[in-house]
Parts: C-alpha cells; sequence; structure tokens
C-alpha cells in the first residue's frame, strides 16, 4: 500500500532520519527568536 503525502516544504532533517516518515504536525517554527538560527525565519508558525 502507497500513501503519498504532501509536504510543506521547506522541509529539515538530519541525514541520519533520511529514510523515516515525517508527519508533518506544525509548519515553521513555534518560538522562530532564535538569533543562531535562521531555519524557519521564512515560515510563520502555525498548526496544520
Amino acid at each position: 500500500m502507497y500513501f503519498h503525502i504532501a509536504y510543506e516544504e521547506p522541509v529539515f532533517r538530519p541525514p541520519s532520519e533520511g529514510r523515516s516518515l515525517i508527519l508533518q504536525a506544525t509548519i515553521g517554527c513555534s518560538q522562530n527568536q532564535c538569533r543562531f538560527c535562521g531555519m524557519y525565519k521564512m515560515k510563520q508558525f502555525r498548526l496544520r
């Protein structure tokens, strides 16, 4: 059985999790104020 899951890009994850299933429950970062991290600055946090 095959399911196609549409992810909202970008999706960041480490290479060690490359073959695992992602359940995208949120978009963006709930904090989004860290000075050292710019991963989700282009996305506003929201529940999916």
